[in-house]
């Protein structure tokens, strides 16, 4: 089998903790739906936007540090609307997996 492609939003995302985690649904408009994370490591924090996600699960014992949080690249799978999977590779509960037409950084004002 394959080894599975990394998504290059972010670098080691299984070293951050979930700080924030919202879902946002278009009734009117399904593909402007998304999903709103803020990560954090130490001092840092990121906040990336998910658009139109599917699929979305919440392994019981979430909010816990999602320690195995992986994001792969599905661009060339050829799935329709699925381009990003997050993904957990550690099993150890807790976990948020789902997959994305796209993700992107959000760039709050300073």
């Amino acid at each position: 089998m394959d080894e599975q492609k990394l998504h290059p939003i972010l670098d080691r995302p299984h070293e951050y903790d979930v700080g924030d985690f919202r879902y946002h649904v278009d009734r009117y408009e399904p593909s402007e739906s998304f999903i709103e994370m803020t990560l954090w490591k130490n001092a840092d924090s990121v906040t990336l936007r998910f658009w139109q996600p599917i699929n979305l699960k919440i392994e019981e014992g979430f909010p816990q540090p999602t320690r195995g949080m992986v994001f792969y690249d599905r661009a060339a799978d050829g799935l329709e609307d699925i381009r990003v999977e997050v993904a957990d590779f550690e099993s150890s509960g807790g976990a948020l997996t789902f997959c994305a037409r796209s993700v992107e950084k959000v760039v709050t004002p300073s």
